[in-house]
């Protein structure tokens, strides 16, 4: 009978503490972010926009490193607000040349 009450206990929402809670919401959330950027990444690729997606990706992995070298040496203190500018900058400065450089293959063809 006691594993009977653990069970119940932990399944009383109540009494899961609150970062599972914090889990839940994460897993779910991602899991939405998941579905919507698949139908994304289906029409870019429909649209044969290849180059629209390597940007993509490779902002994405450059936020994922970003954040990562931010959170190991010591979190999110004043340095990475002061930097995290500079990096959107730099993201969109690259994207601005992506952009000429398509628009410059097009003008050629």
């Amino acid at each position: 009978m006691d594993d009977m009450e653990l069970a119940l206990e932990l399944l009383n929402p109540s009494q899961i503490q609150e970062k599972y809670w914090y889990i839940f919401f994460l897993v779910s959330t991602i899991c939405f972010i998941y579905f919507l950027s698949r139908s994304f990444i289906r029409w870019v690729i429909h649209r044969n926009a290849i180059l629209l997606l390597s940007y993509l990706v490779i902002s994405l992995f450059i936020f994922t490193i970003y954040f990562a070298i931010s959170l190991l040496n010591g979190g999110l203190n004043t340095s990475f607000f002061q930097s995290f500018p500079l990096i959107m900058q730099s993201l969109a400065v690259f994207g601005l040349i992506l952009i000429l450089r398509s628009m410059f293959k097009y003008w050629l063809k």
